[in-house]
């Protein structure tokens, strides 16, 4: 089974959410191939989908040792840092370098937004927010974070310029960006 082959399958487990196969496919890939980083990375998957935080991340970080410009590594470690872990200043520090690997991903701009947002640093998720949406103008999520950060900032014309924005974009770009 090659390394496509093998990711592929891994999607499937995570999109039927089969974590403890999942893991067990993760597991057993990674003791084939210790040196491929998407072994490591689907294995932290299914621990930080499982709740095993503590270990999601030792394994997210045996990932990057393996591919430090893996994005996608960078983003999840971010998320379980931030949303599980209660390390806020940490997972900003996952994002930030999450986007010196690929700056012109406006999920990861979103998401950076979305976290110092809620660190109150509220010009800062503007400025991040802004930068995603330089990238996709009709990505919804980063105009609600900019419309948060313009609240917290009391300036409500951007707010009322986000809604707007947000009154012409299709329905289907409201779902989650994955």
């Amino acid at each position: 089974m090659t390394s496509e082959d093998k990711i592929k399958s891994a999607r499937e487990l995570c999109e039927s959410n089969s974590w403890p196969e999942l893991l067990t496919f993760a597991e057993k890939w990674r003791a084939e191939n210790p040196a491929d980083a998407k072994a490591s990375f689907y294995e932290g998957i299914a621990l930080a989908a499982m709740g095993r935080f503590a270990e999601a991340e030792t394994v997210y970080r045996r990932a990057l040792g393996l591919d430090p410009s893996d994005f996608k590594i960078w983003n999840n470690l971010a998320g379980i840092l931030f949303e599980a872990m209660n390390r806020p200043m940490d997972a900003v520090r996952c994002m930030e370098q999450a986007m010196k690997v690929e700056p012109l991903n406006k999920l990861g701009w979103s998401n950076l937004a979305s976290m110092v947002g809620q660190l109150g640093r509220h010009e800062k998720a503007m400025e991040f927010a802004n930068r995603a949406l330089t990238l996709d103008p009709q990505m919804v999520e980063a105009h609600l974070h900019k419309a948060a950060a313009a609240k917290a900032l009391g300036k409500m014309e951007i707010v009322k310029e986000v809604s707007e924005m947000l009154a012409t974009i299709e329905e289907e770009k409201f779902r989650r960006a994955r």
